[in-house]
């Protein structure tokens, strides 16, 4: 018997590929508004930070005996380097850092653009750019805000290669971004890349040599940078790490999740942390989060609901279409959520300080679900008309309160900061001039007066006994200040 031949199946529409030519349009006017915003709002005259100082002082144009850490990475300050090689200039220094500031924005989102709409991608980067410690980090020379976008990128970068299928560019693109990862901040490297590896080895779709040589690769040219440094600047992998150890805090395992959440009302420093400054933020935090969860249900929904076998991309083999597609849509919104996990467990376990900026790339990765909730909101006939001025009142009281924080952020920065300089003035003043030795709890006086600074790995006693000797220091009594000065006799 003759079976009919049934008719031929339209090609299903790929669920991964929604952007669009208009996808591209959506992602210049988010990254344009951000670089606007931050432009009105955050402070361009702020002072240099202490930590921005130890990563521009190795490139800068002010002569700088500021050793650099040797827990911190180089990659802030080669992304100031353009500006600092030139002038000491901060406002100069603020302008730069805002539009490379927009354009890494653009260039992290535009790793998504094949996995996300346009307009979910512009709620992502409302949602991020719209927080205080995002405008303000966004024109200093800190490592969390490009370890955000870095993370943003290697994770977009990552699903690429694995739903949709891995070029030469995409690979190359991910290896440059694990270890630009590496460069920024190497500590939250290692617990961003660690699940998307265990990802490609657990999911068979997904288990191609291509991404994990990548991401290899990276990591190697990471490692590789690093132990250069040492070998350098301390005297060693080895010295590095023992270096490392001497600095507060002690590694070891804490359990500072509290104080990690705290720290997004705004109250708090770096070493100390009040109850609820601003209850109304905790409000908006937890909507955030709900946000984020409904983004992960929905998209779980989306694919359950979506066609078995979606168009397979060219760059996928035919007879791989079905099992790499099958967990594309939902991988993309999961995936991000559990890096988020893994990087807020890093500080929660491992560290007892908390800032703000800490937590930087945990909320860009959890931005990507929370706007596929507000996506599925506005897109759901059900529950439209009810979601969308909740929503609405959402995004805008981010806008409001989070203008308040930055304001009131940066001008406790400010009054912290503005001393310095003008310390530096006043012992400049008194004659202390290079060479010289400050104690330990001076170290941006000493990087504008061009001395050296005693603190962490730096002890007193081992500076005082460099060549010409102990005997060669003078210290200098200083009218209305506590801090110790030695200058040549």
């Amino acid at each position: 018997m003759n079976r009919m031949a049934s008719p031929p199946m339209a090609p299903a529409r790929d669920v991964r590929r929604p952007a669009g030519r208009g996808g591209l349009g959506w992602l210049l006017a988010a990254a344009a508004l951000f670089t606007v915003a931050v432009f009105a709002v955050a402070p361009l005259r702020l002072p240099l930070g202490w930590d921005e100082i130890t990563y521009i002082a190795q490139v800068s144009a002010h002569p700088s005996e500021v050793v650099m850490p040797p827990i911190h990475s180089r990659g802030p300050g080669l992304l100031a380097a353009p500006v600092t090689l030139l002038t000491t200039s901060v406002v100069v220094l603020r302008v730069w850092m805002t539009v490379l500031s927009g354009a890494g924005l653009f260039l992290a989102l535009l790793a998504w653009r094949r996995l996300r709409p346009g307009p979910a991608l512009a709620l992502a980067a409302i949602i991020i750019g719209s927080l205080a410690v995002t405008q303000l980090n966004a024109v200093q020379v800190m490592p969390d805000w490009w370890e955000a976008l870095g993370a943003l990128a290697v994770t977009g970068l990552f699903l690429r290669a694995v739903t949709i299928g891995q070029t030469r560019l995409v690979a190359v693109l991910l290896a440059a971004g694990v270890f630009f990862l590496v460069l920024v901040r190497w500590q939250d490297a290692v617990f961003l890349v660690a699940p998307l590896a265990t990802a490609a080895l657990v999911v068979p779709a997904w288990r191609r040599r291509g991404t994990l040589a990548a991401i290899a690769v990276g990591l190697a040219a990471g490692a590789a940078e690093w132990a250069g440094e040492a070998w350098a600047f301390y005297g060693g992998p080895a010295g590095r790490l023992r270096l490392t150890a001497r600095e507060p805090p002690k590694f070891g395992l804490y359990f500072s999740l509290p104080r990690q959440l705290r720290v997004l009302v705004g109250g708090c420093s770096p070493r100390h942390c009040p109850p609820w400054v601003h209850p109304s933020l905790g409000a908006w935090w937890a909507a955030l989060l709900v946000l984020a969860i409904l983004g992960i249900i929905t998209t779980r929904r989306t694919r359950s609901a979506a066609p078995a076998v979606p168009a397979a991309p060219a760059a996928v083999p035919a007879n791989q279409a079905t099992t790499a597609a099958v967990p594309a849509t939902q991988a993309t919104t999961a995936v991000p959520a559990a890096c988020a996990v893994t990087l807020l467990a890093g500080y929660a376990l491992f560290d007892p300080q908390a800032q703000p900026r800490y937590l930087l790339p945990v909320i860009a990765l959890a931005a990507i679900p929370a706007a596929d909730g507000i996506t599925w909101l506005a897109a759901a006939r059900r529950w439209r008309a009810a979601a969308l001025p909740p929503v609405a009142a959402f995004l805008l009281a981010g806008l409001i309160t989070q203008h308040y924080v930055l304001r009131a952020q940066a001008a406790s920065l400010h009054h912290r900061d503005v001393r310095w300089p003008a310390q530096a003035s006043y012992l400049r003043h008194l004659g202390v001039r290079p060479p010289c030795i400050l104690g330990p709890g001076h170290l941006p006086v000493a990087y504008y007066l061009g001395c050296t600074p005693a603190w962490a790995d730096q002890h007193l006693p081992a500076l005082l006994a460099r060549p010409p000797g102990p005997s060669a220091w003078h210290q200098l009594h200083v009218p209305g200040m506590r801090i110790l000065v030695y200058i040549r006799k």
